[in-house]
């Protein structure tokens, strides 16, 4: 009888186990049909991405609004968008676009220059928040006119091979919803509709977005756009906390998240994985392709007294530990970046090796050559040697406390400054209050060096120069590779720009990782190549669609607790990514 009785009681346990898990997952979510539910961290304080340029501000407003032209997803030519046609002046400075008379905002007008127009001036107004994108535009173009309301001119100031790469990415927005309003305020909660395929269909703050897709979009007219946008809705919740999106993921509350962590992709793929994962309800892949890496640092402040000294920021490169956090943190699944161009030079040069009694030495050097009681370093004036690190995302914690712990061997004093992810931007790309942060530039298809290093920027309120560089000499090249029109010879320049930064020390570099982590429940049917050649996980909102079939399939496993058929986590676009 005690034999039996124990027996009984552990039955019972791991039946309620099972039964547990099973109730986690809320299987009426993942009967959703054509919604499509991802997680955002945050809610940016404003949607209207000309005066809030982030990635969620970026991401909505690309499904409302399109440009001029856009770009094959393989080849990278040019294909028109809401231009039918294009040319270009013999001498390179004049861009001529003829709207596609078919391109309708979602009331049935048509779009066109005075729209374009309209657009052009909001960006130009001084009055308005658009400072990344006006300073761009000042220093290309002259000016932008429109002979009739079916062409658009951008009469370039020089000749530059990057003109026709702004001009025909312009975007254009609806005058008629826009004018008369002010443009910084009036769009921070929602969005006009515009001639893109979704609408805003419903907002709250710090909760949620929700889009819904236009059956009468007109781009559905043009061949390479009849198989995308074909998800009815799209939800974006807002879950501040990565661990609670996974939770989200598992329970059916979402359909999809990216894994940016590589302690938890090794956690939840490997070490470990619950059921959904194990038996294939939850697919996780690795997808290695093309796109641009970009390039994530550590910003100081070049503003800050006690970082215009090239000894100290170098000081501060030599102290990231980065085998330290490959193997307690990272296992190994990252690259150190040696260059502010990856994708082109990071083999080309040996990394920056961990060295404190170098860091120290520097230091020394630069004049913090005394010490106080808490150990911190000081100068002659008896200004101590404190650093505040301002980050709005907790998960980092980790990677930063290792490298406050490395600074504090030498006597630079980090203070961890979490702050709301709202108010982040404001702090830091604004008023530019701040010392050290963390940022993770996205890669693109063409090299943004301008905007991120010319010495002016630096000076500018809400401008990608945030750490306020400055370097004559780069500012001389820069004009000269912006001039020339031939691909090689614009390479052996982009080399010594970077040579030119590496050597400056603005940031301090961090790391990569040469492909993207996604995660999602197995009810979707995608390409062939998932997210495409170029692209990241941005890509499944245009290219993915709901299967009914795997949808049942899915329901049905869950049901019946078995396992659908598994799949390679490591995905290729082609053969000469396998390492």
């Amino acid at each position: 009888m005690r034999k039996f009785g124990i027996i009984f009681v552990l039955t019972i346990i791991i039946i309620s186990l099972n039964v547990g898990c099973k109730k986690s997952i809320n299987v009426e979510n993942l009967k959703k049909g054509e919604i499509f539910v991802a997680g955002l961290q945050s809610m940016p304080a404003s949607l209207n991405y000309f005066v809030d340029y982030n990635s969620t501000s970026v991401l909505i407003g690309s499904m409302l609004y399109e440009s001029l032209c856009t770009r094959d997803p393989v080849t990278l030519e040019l294909k028109g968008l809401l231009a039918k046609s294009w040319s270009v002046s013999e001498d390179k400075t004049t861009y001529t676009f003829k709207l596609n008379p078919d391109a309708k905002w979602a009331d049935g007008s048509p779009v066109t220059s005075e729209d374009a127009i309209f657009t052009y001036e909001t960006i130009m107004n001084p009055e308005n928040l658009t400072g990344l994108f006006r300073s761009g535009y000042e220093d290309e173009f002259e000016k932008i006119y429109a002979p009739d309301k079916n062409t658009l001119v951008f009469k370039a100031k020089q000749k530059r091979w990057t003109n026709l790469i702004s001009a025909s990415s312009f975007t254009i927005l609806p005058k008629k919803y826009y004018e008369n309003k002010d443009f910084n305020r009036d769009f921070n909660l929602t969005l006009p509709e515009g001639s893109g395929p979704y609408r805003i269909k419903s907002v709250q703050t710090d909760r949620f977005v929700q889009l819904e897709k236009r059956e009468d979009y007109w781009g559905y007219s043009l061949p390479y756009l009849k198989d995308y946008y074909k998800f009815k809705e799209i939800q974006y919740k807002i879950i501040s906390d990565e661990e609670i999106q996974y939770e989200s993921l598992k329970k059916g509350d979402i359909d999809f998240l990216a894994i940016y962590s590589a302690f938890k992709w090794y956690n939840r793929v490997y070490k470990n994985p619950i059921d959904a994962i194990t038996k294939n309800w939850i697919l996780a892949k690795r997808v290695w392709n093309y796109r641009p890496i970009g390039f994530q640092s550590f910003y100081m402040n070049m503003r800050r007294d006690k970082f215009k000294d090239v000894r100290v920021r170098k000081a501060m490169n030599l102290l990231l530990n980065f085998d330290l956090l490959q193997e307690k943190l990272m296992y190994k699944q990252y690259v150190k970046l040696n260059s502010y161009f990856p994708e082109y030079f990071n083999n080309d040069r040996e990394p920056i090796k961990f060295d404190t009694d170098e860091a120290r030495r520097l230091l020394t050097e630069a004049g913090w050559d005394d010490i106080d009681a808490d150990g911190v370093l000081k100068n002659k004036n008896g200004d101590r040697f404190e650093v505040d690190f301002t980050y709005h995302d907790q998960s980092v914690e980790k990677h930063l406390t290792i490298y406050k712990e490395e600074c504090a061997k030498v006597g630079v004093m980090i203070n961890l400054n979490l702050v709301a992810p709202s108010a982040y931007r404001k702090k830091c790309f604004v008023d530019y209050d701040y010392d050290m942060i963390w940022i993770n530039w996205s890669g693109t298809l063409f090299p943004e060096i301008e905007g991120l290093w010319r010495g002016k920027y630096g000076d500018e309120v809400n401008s990608n120069n945030v750490g306020g560089y400055k370097n004559d000499n780069l500012d001389k090249l820069l004009d000269v590779y912006l001039e020339e029109f031939d691909e090689s010879k614009r390479k052996i320049m982009m080399k010594t720009i970077d040579d030119i930064l590496i050597s400056d020390y603005p940031t301090v570099l961090l790391w990569t990782a040469p492909y993207t982590r996604i995660m999602y429940w197995n009810k979707f049917d995608m390409p062939e190549d998932i997210l495409g050649k170029y692209s990241d996980e941005d890509a499944v909102n245009g290219r993915w669609s709901v299967s009914p079939d795997k949808e049942r399939a899915l329901i049905d496993a869950l049901t019946n607790n078995v396992a659908l058929p598994a799949e390679n986590i490591e995905y290729y676009y082609d053969s000469n990514l396998i390492k």
